[in-house]
């Protein structure tokens, strides 16, 4: 995700501040993610945008924001289950 300068290498800490779900749906969703405005430290803020905007296409939410604001190293399995239903919705 160059474009927002985000360096995703893996399915757990790079996803930790909740900016590349913010970014990846950005990308689909742009009237939802004010990304600009957005801050690494705001971690509950960016999960919460994130998850809103793709439950507003029906993408039901299976990361739990509190526990996501809550660790460095969220379990991977988890992340990649959801970008994976983010990616089926938009790209399939």
């Amino acid at each position: 995700m160059v474009q927002w300068n985000i360096d995703i290498t893996n399915f757990s800490s790079s996803w930790n501040d909740g900016l590349a779900f913010c970014a990846l749906l950005h990308t689909y969703l742009p009237a939802h993610i004010p990304y600009q405005e957005l801050n690494s430290q705001d971690k509950k803020r960016n999960f919460t945008l994130a998850f809103q905007a793709a439950e507003s296409v029906g993408i039901k939410s299976t990361l739990d924001i509190n526990e996501m604001a809550r660790t460095e190293r969220p379990d991977w399995q988890n992340v990649m289950l959801y970008v994976t239903a983010i990616y089926k919705y938009f790209e399939t």
